[in-house]
């Protein structure tokens, strides 16, 4: 009697569906890492700073606009590392949908980096200036999100 295979077989057992995270390169695995620390280090730095008062600052001696003024000060100083944490973090933790997530926020920044150079002027695109390091990485990304979304699997994650 011929048995056709089932998932008892040797055979099935070889077949190894690749992790996420084994289909970047080793320079994309490295940017990944300068993400996440770039991240760390503005989160780091907002911390910090978030208790700093200008005390020359004509707005913050302002009755009517210093407590939004503080409080849209530490959510601008948050919001860079945040971004960069979610950029790095979700790859790294092999989120299925990583790799969108990334074009995602690319294409917020770019839009932030044109609204703040139409609205402010060439001083706007000081929002966008470090936008083109991270094109390298998206483009790294972007090569492998077919086989990341649909061929490879999420390992375990080990803390």
């Amino acid at each position: 009697m011929n048995q056709s295979e089932t998932i008892f077989d040797k055979a099935f057992e070889d077949q190894l569906i690749p992790r996420r995270r084994d289909l970047m390169p080793k320079w994309l695995n490295i940017y990944m890492w300068v993400v996440i620390s770039f991240g760390f280090i503005m989160l780091c730095y907002a911390i910090f700073s978030a208790f700093a008062v200008a005390t020359d600052d004509v707005i913050i001696h302002d009755p009517d606009h210093a407590t939004a003024f503080r409080v849209g000060t530490n959510i601008g100083q948050f919001m860079p590392g945040i971004f960069y944490m979610l950029m790095g973090g979700f790859v790294w933790l092999e989120r299925r949908r990583a790799i969108r997530l990334n074009i995602v926020i690319a294409l917020l920044w770019l839009a932030l980096t044109i609204f703040a150079a139409w609205n402010v002027g060439l001083m706007g695109l000081s929002v966008g200036i470090i936008l083109p390091f991270f094109i390298p990485y998206w483009i790294g990304l972007l090569r492998i999100q077919k086989r990341w979304e649909k061929q490879a699997i999420r390992g375990e994650i080990r803390f």
